[in-house]
């Protein structure tokens, strides 16, 4: 075994509901040769016969179909219908067993033939030498369709997945609505207090205190908390982003020096965190979020003790839908505004990404890995880009449109997924006003939206995810990390411990155990740590 194995791998899952690929049969330790298509069509080929590539499921789906599972489905077989290519499961594990799982299969010399990975764990790879160049494959084998997709924003999707100019994976691409910020807010509770929707950063807070302390339910007891929070501070990315604080993990920001800091310690972080101590103080903010994950602070949600909550799109399918029938609760989607004195609101969001896909050094078929992708865009990801008359398309929409599937999550029980980016609602209204039956690309979300025959709860939901959700929020006025290339040394081994640290100060100043003079203690502790030497990597890795 060589010495790479004595190396740290962190493997990180890439989302709660992304399964990433498993271990297969290694060919040989060295490239494979791989010739070019014959023709376009070829790159949407059907293997025939078909080839096998084994996969670790992150297993998310617990109502399947009768008579079906993870590994016998009905999206597995039409993946290898319409691609030839056979997934066989051969790690399958909750995702919060999935790194441990991984982990063992590195050790014993066992990684997938593909899998869809973070950076980090994308960089180890590459270093290690495990990984196959896929820059020609992609270049000759790649629609351009997927092209189009997997290329967004001039390429940064990229950044992560390049080793000494080669493209050592794909980005498997993402939507950016996925992490897209929203502002809902109880609507009936500001019809009950006589209160307008906010315009400022500061109205927000306003409300929140409002929602407090006056009573928006009419009970006669103040059990409300005007915001919502949780012990991984949910949602405070949003806040901070109205006053420019960029404080996602792992985000990094360009000074005009040349300088690079963590967006987390940006001084003007202190103002938010100031207006968050005094909610908190007043009891605007459950007083035990800190030791709350967020399916237990949901709790408060679903029992209508809550009043804002900065969340996503699709946050109306959760417990926000379960507000409606225990307390009749109503939620408005609002833009988040701006702060006072700063500019327009401008979202801190991911690249946006699900992760990037690499084919393992030496498998027979790594071509395999852009014919997949290129199919998914096609028929799922992208279906506009083409004419909706893919083999994948054509069955993937059948198949969603069985109740006992959609109820499962069709896109779940496919082996992964991939997005484009385009917003629902503009091309959902339009549908619905012209009276269309069906939505290329989105066409089992729509017949929920327009359905007839759903509980009211979820017909709810489902217009305010499509109609007003995805309404508020602009694509294209986003903000990147001003660093989204490989990880750099010191943060493959300290962003876990920096991004703790801020998680503990944060919260520490919002629960007032310390004074917001303690933000700049945090800030030093910060950079002590590995902050500082970060910034100075990220300047060197620019160079």
């Amino acid at each position: 075994m060589k010495k790479r194995r004595l190396l740290t791998v962190v493997l990180l899952c890439v989302s709660m509901t992304l399964p990433l690929a498993g271990c297969g049969k290694e060919e040989s330790g060295g490239e494979v040769t791989v010739e070019g298509p014959k023709s376009e069509a070829d790159k949407m080929k059907t293997y025939d016969p078909p080839i096998t590539l084994t996969f670790a499921k992150s297993e998310v789906v617990t109502n399947y179909p009768a008579g079906q599972d993870a590994q016998n489905n009905a999206m597995y077989q039409m993946w290898e219908d319409v691609m030839g290519i056979h997934v066989e499961n051969f790690i399958l594990s909750s995702s919060s067993a999935m790194t441990e799982k991984l982990q063992l299969a590195i050790t014993s010399d066992e990684i997938p033939d593909f899998a869809v990975v973070d950076a980090i764990t994308l960089d180890s790879l590459i270093k290690n030498d495990m990984v196959t160049d896929m820059t020609d494959i992609y270049d000759q084998w790649a629609t351009d369709n997927l092209k189009t997709v997997a290329g967004q924003q001039n390429n940064a999707l990229f950044a992560p997945a390049i080793s000494n100019g080669r493209y050592m994976a794909i980005p498997v691409a993402n939507t950016v609505g996925d992490s897209y910020p929203i502002l809902w807010i109880r609507s009936d509770w500001l019809e009950a207090l006589n209160l307008e929707e906010p315009k400022t950063m500061e109205e927000v807070f306003d409300i929140a205190e409002k929602f407090t302390l006056e009573d928006p339910d009419g009970n006669g007891v103040q059990d409300t908390y005007g915001l919502y929070l949780d012990k991984d501070l949910n949602g405070l990315d949003a806040i901070m982003a109205a006053y420019e604080v960029y404080s996602k993990d792992e985000y990094w920001v360009k000074q005009e020096d040349g300088s690079f800091i963590a967006g987390c310690t940006s001084p003007d972080a202190k103002i938010p965190l100031e207006r968050l101590a005094h909610l908190y103080e007043i009891g605007g903010i459950d007083h035990e979020f800190a030791v709350k994950d967020a399916a237990k602070e949901e709790e408060l949600i679903a029992s209508g003790q809550i009043g804002i909550y900065m969340g996503l799109f699709f946050n109306p399918l959760g417990v926000m839908k379960d507000s409606v029938v225990n307390v009749g609760a109503d939620w408005t989607a609002v833009a988040v505004p701006p702060a006072e004195g700063y500019g327009a609101y401008k979202p801190g969001v991911n690249l946006n990404v699900y992760g990037y896909i690499y084919a393992k050094k030496g498998i027979s078929n790594p071509e395999a890995v852009v014919v997949m992708l290129n199919h998914l865009c096609d028929g799922y990801a992208a279906p506009w880009l083409s004419d909706g008359t893919s083999d994948f398309y054509q069955q993937y929409t059948a198949l969603a449109a069985d109740p006992d599937i959609s109820k499962a999550g069709p896109n779940n029980l496919m082996p992964f997924q991939m997005a484009g980016n385009i917003n629902w609602a503009e091309r959902f209204s339009e549908a619905i006003a012209n009276g269309e039956e069906h939505v290329d690309g989105k066409d089992a979300d729509y017949q929920n939206v327009i359905s007839t025959e759903l509980p009211p709860e979820l017909s709810w939901a489902w217009k305010k995810v499509y109609l007003e959700g995805y309404a508020v929020m602009d694509l294209d006025n986003v903000r990147y990390s001003d660093y989204t290339g490989a990880p750099t040394e010191t943060m493959s081994k300290t962003q876990s411990l920096l991004n703790t640290q801020k998680l503990t100060d944060y919260i520490a100043i919002i629960m007032g155990d310390q004074p917001i003079e303690y933000f700049d203690t945090f800030v030093e502790t910060f950079n002590s740590i590995g902050g500082e030497k970060i910034g100075k990597e990220i300047e060197e890795a620019l160079k």
